[in-house]
């Protein structure tokens, strides 16, 4: 089953948004050959993907492949809640970004302000070290739990019990600033610094300054498991998939073989590195702010893509960013991945064209299906006649 949502301005749909305005659409030859990276789940029957376009911060194509629920046979939309894991991290960096612009924190705050439990390292911890994953600290899945349950996301644990253990080390992974290594607990200790610089929850502070002004009403941190998400996508991986049966019988979860699908659930309510749930029309509206920052403001944009040097190599981190290149352009992307789905974005700030894609299976590889419709939009751009072919 298929859905294409028009962005209707014309009849009040969320028409004070940029990223709701109305938009040219993409034409019919465009938007099969997008539609063919998706071909295979285009279905009534299996899980799937959320497509959007974004070009000059207005959301131009939106669609959704597959099932976000198959016991209840429920379409994926551009309107279903995915979790889009470690793209999460640019939320918790936004909450830092504005307490900075605030003037109520900076990147060079040494960490033991917050956790007096990093002094026995010796070693200038700052802020900026979690922003950009040079913190020299042990990530939490590293290690084991106090408990000696597997980290895996079958077992509940919370954001507390993972920085416990972590700065349970004796010892730090490198000196920070000396190398770089991706790493969750950073975003996890950045996300608890927020918290207590502002005086409320992470969730409701991104509620009141970031999803609110914004109008992402179907946005969410999810920081208790029991909540109801509504519209939520499951996560499903096939069961012939003996590498995910693997993975899960090494943690004690039986699954019995054969055809169909596994059902896939996020019940541990870790937040930082993770946890946020969005759509793909809230998504624009976020993205839209990088285009034109009418809404949290140019200095706002500029602070999320800060960058800093350190003794390592690696430099092209932002706040929760990357900055990259496609095909020889600029590109800011980010990737994630957890048990219930696969999530990417690109955006090509000089095309002013962005790409996002979320799956609700963790081996859906939302990257290689949205840089695949990315060289299609390219394409077309190169190829048209028409002076805006998008």
């Amino acid at each position: 089953m298929q859905r294409t949502y028009a962005i209707l301005a014309a009849v009040g749909l969320l028409a004070s948004s940029p990223a709701a305005a109305q938009g040219s659409r993409l034409d019919a030859a465009l938007s099969r050959r997008v539609d063919s990276v998706f071909a295979a789940y285009a279905t009534d029957s299996t899980p799937g993907y959320a497509l959007g376009v974004i070009r000059n911060g207005r959301l131009i194509y939106a669609k959704g492949y597959g099932l976000a629920n198959l016991d209840d046979r429920i379409p994926i939309t551009p309107r279903t809640a995915f979790h889009i894991a470690s793209l999460s991290k640019q939320f918790t960096a936004s909450a830092i970004a504005l307490l900075i612009l605030d003037k109520k924190l900076s990147l060079e705050a040494p960490v033991e302000r917050f956790f007096p439990e990093v002094k026995k390292y010796n070693a200038d911890l700052r802020i900026k070290h979690l922003m950009y994953f040079t913190s020299g600290l042990h990530d939490y899945t590293t290690l084991p739990r106090a408990n000696k349950d597997p980290w895996f996301s079958p077992y509940y644990f919370t954001i507390d019990d993972a920085i416990a253990t972590s700065l349970g080390a004796e010892s730090l992974e490198f000196a920070p600033g000396s190398k770089w290594e991706y790493s969750n607990v950073d975003f996890m200790l950045l996300a608890k610094i927020a918290e207590r610089v502002s005086g409320m929850p992470l969730s409701a502070f991104l509620q009141q300054r970031i999803f609110s002004p914004l109008g992402m009403r179907h946005s969410s941190l999810n920081d208790d498991a029991t909540l109801v998400v509504p519209n939520r996508a499951t996560g499903y991986a096939l069961r012939s998939d003996s590498g995910v049966r693997a993975q899960l019988a090494s943690v004690g979860v039986a699954v019995r073989p054969g055809p169909g699908y596994i059902r896939l659930v996020r019940n541990s309510p870790h937040y930082g590195g993770s946890g946020v749930f969005t759509t793909i029309e809230d998504f624009a509206k976020w993205d839209a702010e990088f285009d034109s920052p009418r809404v949290l403001g140019p200095a706002f944009v500029a602070q999320m893509m800060h960058r800093e040097k350190f003794a390592h190599d690696k430099d092209n981190d932002a706040f929760g960013l990357v900055i990259g290149d496609f095909e020889g352009r600029e590109m800011v992307w980010f990737s994630g991945g957890d048990l219930d789905g696969s999530t990417y974005f690109a955006r090509l700030p000089k095309e002013r064209l962005t790409v996002v894609c979320f799956s609700n299976m963790p081996t859906g590889d939302a990257e290689g299906r949205a840089k695949a419709v990315l060289a299609i939009l390219l394409d077309s751009i190169r190829t048209s006649q028409r002076p805006h072919p998008l």
